[in-house]
Order: C-alpha cells, then sequence, then structure tokens
C-alpha cells in the first residue's frame, strides 16, 4: 500500500465525527452535505454508484462542466479511489466497489472546478453498498 494512501487512510479513521460534515445535514438528494470551499456538496451513494452533487452557498445548483474530482472512500478498513467525472448539471458520477453494505463509510472529496484551486469535502455515511 503506497504511503500516501496510508496516509488518507489515516487521517480519516483520527479525524474527528465534527470534522465530517457540519451537523446531521442532508442534501436535496438525499445524501449527506457539507462545505466545500464555497459551495456546498452532498455526496449520495448508492449501490456502488458515488454521486457529487455541487451547489453554491444558496444551495442553487452550479454547473460542473470542465470539473474534475476525485473520492477517497474507507470502508470496511480498505481504502480506495474514484475519479468522479461531470454528469450532467451539477453532478459528479463514478463507481466504486463498496460490495456489501458496511455500516459506516468515510469520504474525502476533492473537488477542482474550471480555472480553481481544489476544495475538499469530508463526509461519514451509514450504511452504503449493496
Amino acid at each position: 500500500m503506497k504511503f500516501s494512501t496510508l496516509l488518507v487512510a489515516a487521517t480519516l479513521v483520527a479525524a474527528p465525527v465534527p470534522a465530517f460534515a457540519d451537523g446531521a445535514k442532508t442534501g436535496t438528494h438525499g445524501g449527506a452535505r457539507t462545505d466545500a470551499g464555497p459551495y456546498h456538496a452532498e455526496l449520495v451513494l448508492q449501490g456502488n454508484d458515488v454521486v457529487l452533487y455541487v451547489t453554491d452557498g444558496s444551495d442553487k445548483p452550479v454547473d460542473v462542466t470542465g470539473a474534475k474530482a476525485e473520492a477517497t472512500i474507507l470502508a470496511n478498513k480498505q481504502t480506495q479511489k474514484v475519479a468522479l467525472e461531470p454528469a450532467g448539471a451539477n453532478a459528479l458520477k463514478g463507481k466504486a466497489n463498496l460490495g456489501e453494505p458496511h455500516d459506516s463509510v468515510k469520504v474525502v472529496t476533492a473537488l477542482t472546478m474550471p480555472g480553481q484551486k481544489p476544495v475538499q469535502a469530508r463526509f461519514e455515511v451509514g450504511h452504503a453498498g449493496h
């Protein structure tokens, strides 16, 4: 396992719960929602689909054309990185290998909007997977 992967996994495990989303916020798509720089980010895990919805500070959809994102997922003591690609309107989507349902999944996303610096969002999601 690469050192960078171990470092991310250690950070996810060691981070206090308040670092993962400021409170129990739910987005319009039913996922966990938190701040990501000047944006709001909502993470939805359905089966193996990983979807990140991006809105502005007023919760209006932000066009993600040309954006890049990556989700680092810690589930069942295993870490995986998933590239998220624009999937229409304000959504970026990728496929993970979540397998069986997990009681707790920790996810860190890195979002780079065109011409902007990357921003991160941290989530803790319960009962993800098939």
